[in-house]
């Protein structure tokens, strides 16, 4: 199983890896104090700079997506690599594959030398020891579709989702998939809330829910309402630019995360805690 996820690690890293702008401005810094070009630099900076530097510069490029993350959910179903298994990852990856490939704003690519620094972030936000127990895991897989089942996986993993919190997720996803169809934002909401209480009693759960859905319902009135001034000195300052225009594409957000979490209150007013 070693072996299936090292190269499935190492497939993940062969595709070409995002550069944010901001990282390509702060590289252009380094460019200028070393006299080098872009593509000849970022071969070579695992050389060149030191490890906090490196951290900072590249770590959105290894910093893994949650659908790279789905992608390693079948390997963990029954296992789980150990410390000393993701530190072989790092060292066996690195001579494996020498460099990745980055792609730039502009459009263009350039190779990335590795450094154990990128690799060991890479593989820790993995959170490979993180995920549910078999049982856990079997009762999402047979709630949800195949599709969303490795999300969800994934999703299960994130900070605040002790093995409590897991077991409860599994249970609600089990209790919502037999009410509605489930959705990725859905299990992105729950998660996304879930992950934040310390308490899984089922009245602090439904009362902390319906607070948020209320929060919820202030940022899309108040998004709907358009862009408004807090001050007519700030607004006459800006020239009233955008004075009452509604920001469509933030509307449309806040619409449908209101949709989410006003679905997931709805689910937890029928939810039997017993069953967690």
């Amino acid at each position: 199983m070693y072996e299936q996820l090292k190269e499935r690690l190492a497939d993940l890293l062969r595709r070409p890896r995002a550069m944010r702008p901001q990282a390509e401005r702060q590289l252009n810094q380094q460019l200028a104090e070393h006299g080098a070009k872009m593509a000849s630099f970022l071969l070579g900076a695992a050389n060149v700079l030191e490890e906090h530097e490196l951290d900072i510069l590249f770590a959105s490029v290894f910093t893994p997506t949650l659908g790279e993350r789905a992608e390693l959910a079948d390997l963990l179903y029954h296992w789980r690599p150990s410390a000393d298994d993701q530190r072989r990852l790092v060292d066996e990856l690195r001579e494996k594959l020498g460099h990745v490939t980055v792609g730039l704003p502009d459009g263009s690519q350039a190779k990335l030398g590795l450094h154990e620094v990128m690799l060991d972030r890479f593989v820790r936000l993995l959170r490979l020891d993180c995920g549910p127990d078999s049982g856990t895991a079997a009762a999402l897989r047979d709630a949800l579709p195949a599709a969303l089942w490795p999300l969800a996986m994934a999703l299960s993993c994130e900070r605040g989702m002790t093995k409590e919190h897991q077991a409860w997720f599994a249970a609600f996803v089990n209790h919502s998939a037999g009410q509605h169809a489930m959705t990725r934002g859905l299990l992105e909401t729950v998660i996304d809330f879930v992950s934040k209480e310390h308490s899984l009693k089922h009245d602090a759960i439904l009362a902390a829910a319906e607070a948020l859905m209320r929060a919820t319902q202030s940022v899309a009135s108040f998004t709907a309402g358009g862009h408004n001034y807090w001050s007519p000195d700030v607004a006459q300052h800006h020239h009233f630019r955008g004075q009452g225009n509604v920001d469509r594409e933030r509307l449309a957000t806040t619409q449908a995360d209101l949709e989410n979490v006003t679905m997931m209150v709805e689910d937890l007013r029928t939810f039997d805690v017993t069953k967690v």
